[in-house]
């Protein structure tokens, strides 16, 4: 038997428009049984300290120990941004690909100082550079906090030195690592190159902690005389200066181009454009169904093996169940708020696209995308919940934005009141079930296969008023209505669910 999930996703802010999702959830999870699927729904985070740090293993996650944000990998991003992971509904796609923030650039790669290297870590560094030239003039390299190479920063710190260095790709220079709070995680690699004789920000940066300030582009002819010294930041201009034959005195532009065929002829550079995405909340803290995690606070992130940590107790978002490997081999359908498509729906597509997550997901879920609701006023606040989970599940395609009257209440308070009598009544045994219904049901089951519950509802209630006005009904309709109550009402019936699986595939 094929597993199902339907992960309902939620919107903070809106009360009854979670509702809506979970009733539209439990919708689908009806129609997945009682065609044979073992379908659950799941409305919650997983409850899983494991999901936490497998997703820590595989991917970056940053915090302050209230709030934890998943920072996708590089091989994520470009499987999403590139459509890569599987046909996702095309509206969806549309809205993602408009946050996706492209910095056409470089990676370039910085091998560690073979003295101290672990036998575990990479033997190099790779940064994500856009503006390489004044290339030659880099003294340093800057990681965020939990990047694999840091030490992380002590309380109310902003930067500190690794004690690390990496060597220059193109002159083989030691350049020190540092960890620096302002190095954005989600940016390229994590790892940003510093030059502050021609970049303002690494100026600032090299000033308060004592970075030499070089200069590997100046005015043409210029020969280091005081009264013509350069000041910095000399940002993309000039002529190339103290850098070797091959690019001596060339400008600035065409310096560039000798740079990189010089690197990239070592091999330790490529052609690269980002695809950023930002940070996505996973997880925050407290919370009665939390679950606690070992947190580094030093490094901003969960702690490794190697490294003891604080525990903290976090409350986990739903997208985190894309990590559990019973999640990712099961077909997904994800119930969401409109309001989600861009910050959760994407988090949950790249969460899929990991690829050091396993097992690795080829196919795109099924989304339901389910539109703002609210109670209109004059609608009672004391409506009880099943009658409202019903009212917001057929009176508006799932998308449409829904303010739910008392015009709407009122049919369905009706329907249930019906049912409940209908479900009393003993069914004659032994007819065959007749033309009428078998008509209705057909039709009832192809709109409830379309997602058209509004339709699929009055034409459910148009059959259980005949159903109600008969003298007898026949067990074949009885079990047959039951079957399409069931699955679009999410009521109660006098039959096994067994019963209502052969009913629902004869119709």
């Amino acid at each position: 038997m094929r597993s199902t999930i339907v992960l309902v996703l939620r919107d903070p802010e809106s009360p009854d428009a979670n509702l809506r999702s979970e009733a539209l959830g439990s919708y689908v999870q009806r129609l997945r049984t009682i065609e044979g699927a073992d379908a659950q729904v799941a409305t919650a985070g997983t409850g899983s300290r494991q999901a936490v740090t497998r997703l820590a293993e595989a991917a970056t996650l940053i915090g302050d120990g209230d709030e934890v944000r998943y920072v996708p990998t590089r091989a994520a991003r470009d499987r999403v941004a590139s459509d890569g992971d599987g046909a996702w509904p095309q509206s969806t796609v549309s809205r993602h690909r408009k946050l996706v923030r492209r910095s056409v650039g470089a990676l370039f790669e910085f091998p560690l100082e073979a003295e101290g290297r672990a036998d575990d870590e990479p033997a190099s560094l790779t940064t994500f550079v856009t503006d390489w030239t004044g290339l030659p003039s880099s003294c340093a390299v800057a990681v965020h906090p939990g990047h694999p190479l840091s030490t992380g920063l002590a309380p109310g710190e902003h930067a500190s030195f690794t004690g690390r260095f990496c060597r220059h790709p193109l002159t083989g220079d030691l350049l020190p690592i540092w960890v620096g709070d302002w190095v954005k995680p989600e940016f390229g690699t994590g790892a940003v190159l510093l030059n502050p004789g021609h970049n303002l920000p690494d100026l600032e940066f090299s000033r308060k902690v004592g970075l030499p300030i070089r200069f590997s582009l100046a005015p043409k002819d210029y020969d280091g005389a005081p009264a013509g010294w350069v000041r910095p930041p000399y940002i993309k201009s000039g002529h190339a200066y103290r850098v070797g034959p091959a690019a001596e005195g060339l400008p600035f532009d065409q310096a560039r181009t000798v740079y990189f065929a010089a690197v990239a002829e070592r091999g330790l550079v490529e052609e690269y454009t980002d695809c950023g995405m930002g940070t996505f909340r996973i997880a925050s803290a407290g919370g009665d169904d939390g679950v606690e995690v070992p947190w580094d606070g030093r490094r901003r992130t969960v702690a490794r093996d190697d490294t003891p940590g604080e525990p903290v107790r976090l409350s986990l978002s739903p997208v985190l169940s894309a990590v559990e490997e019973h999640v990712r081999a099961a077909e997904l359908v994800v119930v969401t708020p409109s309001t989600r498509v861009e910050d959760d729906v994407l988090a949950l597509r790249l969460l899929l696209a990991e690829p050091d997550l396993t097992p690795v997901v080829k196919t795109a879920p099924e989304v339901v995308v389910v539109g703002n609701a609210q109670l209109a006023k004059g609608t009672a606040p004391d409506t009880p919940e099943e009658v409202l989970r019903l009212a917001l599940l057929v009176n508006a395609a799932p998308l449409d934005t829904l303010s739910v009257k008392p015009q709407h209440i009122e049919p369905c308070e009706r329907f249930l009141a019906a049912h409940a009598a209908l479900s009393e009544r003993e069914p004659v045994a032994g007819p065959e079930r007749s033309a009428e219904v078998s008509k209705a049901a057909g039709q009832i089951k192809t709109l409830l296969g379309r997602q058209d519950l509004k339709q699929a509802f009055t034409q459910l209630y148009r059959l259980q008023k005949s159903l109600t006005k008969a003298e007898s009904v026949g067990e074949a309709d009885a079990v047959c209505y039951a079957a399409l109550a069931h699955v679009l009402a999410g009521v109660r019936t006098p039959f096994e669910q067994n019963a209502l699986n052969s009913a629902w595939a004869s119709i």
